[in-house]
């Protein structure tokens, strides 16, 4: 719907959540179960584009938590078994079900999965609007937990007058930008290149190869490749989806020039590499390129130099967002919407509390960015050691989930950043838990 001057969003509120992703839905609804008049915002319109389609199991816990488990259910997504990951020679695969999880991995559309948690989130009570563009989030010099919302529609402008801010902006980052709170991680100075293709086979947790007819009968992987021997001149996604193929790379900056044609678009170039990447190509033979899909992103991989103050809270990338290797963005988002809801509830009931809730609640997102962050990096580095919130983090995960750490790492020779984050040696992994597979020729 586009709004006119009829629009109806309120002069004020107990809540703003700003952006429609699952971080903003996940908080928005939270905080509408727990009765609190909450708005969100969002710029555009559901279905919208969006990339990220791989979404690894933890994500079942937030849609339990706010009730839309069953929606996501019945939408009928493409169930993963795990991941096959060619690196440095080898070809191994993992599945979740050998790390205890029971319910199944997804590879999801994402403006549909999207769509159904902003519905979602207006179903329990969260005042949601669309095509809305906030231009401005301004917080008084006090200290006192209240904000005012600048934005425009079509047709007109407004402000609104709040108690807190979720800022779930993600790339876009409102209020870190707008603040110069925002910095590029100098350790993933990378582009992102991606787009969807028709027609191409996929692969299962046996390395085998199957037409996309066939996904009904075979469950894929969500299928990583590196780019050269190491990874060191970056890496491919493959993710089947129900109608069409999620293909990416990611590439270095620094090598771009000399990768691509003077007079090439980045379409055409995209065309052309992603036949060059060995394992790759052989699931695009035969596929078809969507014409116009093909879209790019450039040093995505930032952080926030402060989470929270007073008036608002960061959650999702617009708090920090590293490479996304192992397909923990939008958990991560979720994780951080659920943890803005749960610190701007208690702000609202307790306001005596509010500095040292906004304390643990900068804790808890750093340290789980931080985590994500430590197993990412090309390489340890000594120089920039893994913070101590980082280690004390992970330090909550069950067995098994660090076991799934260590096992995908060492996937992409990360291996050494797990010890250093771990503080232990390899554990002992039982059959199935890493699976190798014949190795990608390069004739592959």
């Amino acid at each position: 719907m586009t709004w006119g001057w009829t629009i109806s969003i309120p002069q004020e509120c107990d809540i703003v959540v700003v952006g429609g992703g699952p971080t903003g839905s996940i908080a928005a609804s939270n905080l509408a179960m727990e009765g609190h008049d909450v708005v969100m915002l969002e710029k555009a319109e559901h279905p919208r584009e969006m990339v990220g389609e791989s979404l690894i199991p933890d994500f079942w816990k937030f849609t339990d938590q706010i009730g839309a488990t069953a929606k996501i259910e019945n939408e009928g997504f493409v169930s993963k078994s795990g991941a096959v990951v060619s690196w440095a020679g080898h070809r191994r695969g993992h599945s979740f079900a050998d790390f205890g999880y029971e319910r199944s991995a997804l590879h999801v559309e994402r403006d549909r999965f999207d769509q159904i948690l902003f519905e979602h989130a207006s179903e329990l009570g969260a005042a949601t609007y669309e095509n809305v563009t906030v231009n401005e989030v301004a917080t008084p010099d006090s200290g006192r937990d209240e904000a005012t919302v600048a934005y425009t529609v079509e047709n007109g402008s407004g402000e609104l007058k709040t108690r807190l801010v979720i800022d779930a902006t993600g790339q876009s980052g409102l209020i870190s930008r707008s603040r110069k709170l925002r910095y590029v991680d100098d350790a993933f100075r990378y582009l992102a290149l991606w787009g969807y293709f028709e027609g191409s086979r996929f692969m299962d947790l046996n390395g085998q190869i199957h037409d996309h007819s066939d996904l009904g009968r075979h469950r894929p992987v969500t299928a990583i490749n590196a780019l050269g021997d190491d990874g060191a001149a970056g890496w491919s996604w493959h993710i089947e989806l129900r109608d069409k193929t999620s293909v990416g790379l990611v590439l270095p900056v620094s090598g771009l020039k000399e990768l691509r044609e003077p007079s090439e678009s980045w379409e055409d170039f995209f065309g052309r590499a992603v036949m060059t990447v060995p394992g790759l190509g052989d699931l695009l033979e035969g596929a078809r390129l969507i014409p116009d899909s093909v879209r790019s992103i450039r040093d995505y991989s930032s952080r926030s130099e402060q989470l929270s103050g007073p008036g608002f809270l960061l959650a999702g990338d617009a708090a920090g967002f590293v490479d996304p290797i192992f397909s923990v963005g939008v958990v991560l988002g979720m994780y951080t919407g659920a943890a803005a809801a749960w610190a701007a509830d208690r702000i609202i009931k307790r306001p005596e509390t509010a500095e040292s809730v906004r304390k643990i609640y900068d804790n808890q997102v750093e340290g789980r960015i931080e985590v994500a962050r430590s197993l990412a990096l090309p390489r340890y580095q000594p120089d920039n050691q893994v913070s101590a919130l980082a280690k004390q983090s992970v330090q909550f995960e069950r067995s098994a989930v660090k076991e799934l750490m260590y096992v995908v790492s060492s996937f992409t020779t990360r291996s050494e950043n797990w010890r250093e984050l771990i503080g232990d040696e390899p554990p002992e992994l039982h059959e199935g838990q890493l699976r190798e597979l014949d190795p990608v020729s390069e004739s592959e």
